[in-house]
């Protein structure tokens, strides 16, 4: 178990006071190895993404689920999963150190080699990739690869460029369903794929713009050219999370439009767009943490009750 080292704090030129009277002891922070290999690998952010690849297994099915062949899938998708984490965590290491959020991350705080962690990644994809193609297709491989390629060589750098770095992220997150129903049906020319992509990056858009509200001061810091920091006044973020929580009310009805759900997933798919269009909304009109946090919560909520929904409503049609 590694120890970080925090110094006493020294007293303030002048003061005459007890300073460790007048603040709180600062204690050592222990870190496990468990613990920063799930903080490198990203780890929820990780099962997010298997989360939405084995959903997209399920509704990519014809006939009885196939648990082992999910698996594999879930195994394959993993391994490119945590290796482009790692390597985003490689590449932002400079900037992370600079984010109170992030500046006791592994790399930054030099737990872990930045090289061994990028040669280890690299491999982990390559394993990852040839297990996909070995295990289900060499299409559900290839848009694995896809995703990582996107988040890594475009989403990364472009952090420090432009804000339309949150749209290419949105569209790596929004692969991995898409990647379970690959898996399970090559033909992507259906409205499935198309409305498991289209409900992860319409949802992901506001619940991003959240999260670069909360954090925005770090995210100005370490020199990320996200919205809320190019315009400072917040408008275009709070404007473009209104509207794709808005787009999100008509996405998430394509199941029943198409007869693979009944008027039960309607009724609760519109409630709860609503809420979230809710949410987007207070963010717009106040502009304030607490909004923000509001709607990050709601986003958190919305995406594993509406995929919750639509796993219990869902029909197979052949």
């Amino acid at each position: 178990m590694n120890i970080t080292k925090v110094n006493n704090p020294e007293r303030f030129p002048g003061k005459r006071e007890n300073t460790s009277a007048s603040l709180p002891a600062l204690q050592p922070r222990s870190h496990t190895l468990l613990k920063d290999i799930a903080q490198l690998i990203k780890f929820r952010l990780t099962l997010l993404v298997l989360t939405t690849t084995f959903f997209g297994f399920v509704l990519g099915a014809s006939g009885p689920l196939d648990l082992v062949k999910a698996f594999h899938v879930l195994v394959g998708t993993a391994l490119l999963a945590a290796s482009a984490a790692v390597l985003n965590e490689v590449l932002e290491s400079r900037q992370d150190s600079q984010m109170s959020r992030t500046k006791d991350r592994p790399l930054p705080a030099h737990r872990f080699d930045a090289i061994e962690a990028a040669i280890i990644a690299i491999m982990g994809a390559v394993i990852g990739f040839l297990y996909l193609w070995n295990f289900s297709n060499l299409i559900a491989a290839f848009i694995a690869l896809f995703s990582l390629v996107s988040y890594v060589c475009i989403y990364t750098p472009l952090k420090r460029i432009s804000p339309w770095n949150t749209w290419i992220g949105a569209v790596s997150g929004a692969l991995p369903p898409v990647i379970g129903y690959a898996a399970q049906n090559e033909n992507l020319v259906h409205s499935t794929p198309l409305f498991l992509f289209s409900i992860l990056f319409f949802w992901q858009m506001p619940h991003f713009y959240a999260i670069a509200w909360i954090y925005k001061n770090d995210y100005k810091k370490a020199g990320f050219k996200m919205l809320v920091v190019v315009d400072s006044t917040g408008k275009k973020l709070t404007s473009q999370s209104l509207l794709f929580s808005f787009l999100l009310l008509p996405i998430s009805t394509i199941p029943y439009f198409t007869g693979h759900a009944g008027v039960v997933y309607l009724g609760g798919s519109l409630a709860l767009g609503l809420v979230f269009l809710g949410s987007a909304f207070l963010l717009h009109l106040h502009r304030d943490l607490k909004s923000a946090r509001l709607l990050f919560f709601s986003s958190i909520a919305y995406l594993p009750l509406l995929f919750t929904l639509l796993a219990l409503c869902w029909k197979n049609k052949t």
